[in-house]
């Protein structure tokens, strides 16, 4: 995850942090956690798990994702910002941008692989398979003190490992039906990779048109229209260009992402939103237009996450920029904050916390858990539960200083 954690956001205002921000990506990582664990509860609502691909419908457990994408917009103009601050070249900016990408990109590959392995042809135990992967991941990322220069060849060797782990990793997956069995391979790019595109396409807008909000709204614009045209009938592409019309997806969650990077711009010194009463009434004026553009566009695909069309990418822009300016009225405005402690760890250290579940799993096994907790309402406070849970250990491995950060 890209902007999974920025410890100093600085704008040109003054503004030493964005507490707000910090409190919505908790919030959205929590809700991650919690609408995963619920998708293995029976006998539930349809409104509490995602909507059929082709429902013409959304759940809230549907924006979570975009959630999550919205507010990796919102950080990208104030971290790329306080890079800058800090002396970084752009060149050394597209350098980490590229990094990061790439590193969201690989780790969504293997966790889709880790999903689809054919469990009982892997050549490794396949949650010896998982939990190593999960080591490796935090082997890899982790955020090893600077201060501590004696201690450089360790943190490497630590990192070249999880490296290590990775090829192995690799080399002994097997997945698809006996007789025709296959090592890793790409099905689709997963939730992480998915993010790592958005957020790169992202990232390259920014650059190109900084803090111009007609030209960031401007480029959300090409990318709907863009995604209606290259799903359109009756337009054909020459073929060298017929791979665009596999790309739309990723037209749609980038749209999300500037759409936060467009909320952000209204926190730094290029904008006439410069009260908070200001930038309150621009956010709610652009879940209104987006509000307006979905309802119009919902005829030509209808609202499907699945699908990723350009309606449920809107809805789910509008319901985000009608949640974040009430978290920033109370936690930045009224200093009402103390309600949000709990989502702290995840704020500050989501990638963790995205990960802690497939990796507690991966050493308890999933089979122990008496099957009155596995429905209906039970089941869902087991989920509550068990996402405070996940919370409470990213708050105490982040104490143990593991602190991930692409």
């Amino acid at each position: 995850m890209p902007t999974l954690h920025i410890q100093k956001i600085t704008t040109l205002q003054g503004m030493s942090r964005i507490q707000s921000i910090d409190v919505f990506r908790g919030f959205t990582i929590f809700m991650m956690v919690f609408v995963n664990d619920l998708a293995g509860v029976s006998g539930i609502p349809q409104w509490m798990k995602h909507m059929p691909a082709d429902a013409d419908a959304m759940t809230f457990v549907d924006v979570v994702f975009p959630a999550f994408l919205f507010i990796v917009g919102m950080s990208i103009p104030l971290a790329i910002r306080a890079r800058e601050a800090r002396g970084d070249s752009i060149r050394a900016i597209l350098l980490h941008v590229a990094i990061r990408a790439a590193g969201l990109v690989l780790l969504g590959v293997f966790m889709v692989n880790g999903e689809e392995m054919n469990r009982e042809a892997n050549l490794l135990a396949p949650r010896l398979w998982e939990f190593l992967l999960y080591v490796a991941i935090i082997l890899i990322w982790n955020r090893y003190p600077k201060a501590e220069n004696n201690r450089k060849y360790l943190w490497w060797g630590l990192r070249i490992a999880g490296f290590v782990i990775l090829i192995v990793l690799w080399q002994t997956l097997r997945k698809g039906e006996p007789g025709a069995l296959t090592g890793m391979t790409h099905s689709w790019w997963g939730i992480l990779g998915l993010i790592g595109w958005a957020y790169l396409l992202s990232v390259l807008a920014y650059l190109l048109f900084r803090e111009n909000p007609m030209a960031i709204a401007a480029v959300l614009a090409l990318f709907i229209i863009m995604t209606l045209g290259l799903r359109s009938e009756n337009i054909h592409l020459p073929a060298f260009l017929g791979w665009l019309k596999g790309q739309t997806g990723h037209l749609v969650h980038a749209s999300l992402t500037i759409a936060g990077m467009l909320l952000a711009i209204l926190f730094t010194d290029k904008t006439p939103a410069d009260t908070p009463r200001k930038r309150i009434v621009w956010m709610v004026a652009v879940g209104i237009f987006a509000l307006l553009a979905g309802y119009f566009l919902r005829p030509l695909h209808g609202i499907s996450k699945i699908h990723a069309t350009p309606s449920w990418a809107l809805f789910s822009i509008t319901i985000c920029c009608f949640i974040f300016p009430l978290i920033y009225w109370l936690v930045d405005v009224k200093g009402i904050s103390r309600w949000a402690a709990f989502l702290e760890p995840a704020g500050k250290n989501p990638l963790l916390t995205y990960i802690l579940p497939a990796l507690f799993f991966s050493i308890v096994g999933y089979g122990w858990m008496p099957e009155v907790l596995t429905s209906g309402g039970l089941g869902m406070v087991k989920s509550v539960i068990f996402s405070l849970f996940i919370l409470w250990l990213a708050a105490l491995l982040t104490r143990l200083r593991i602190r991930l950060q692409l």
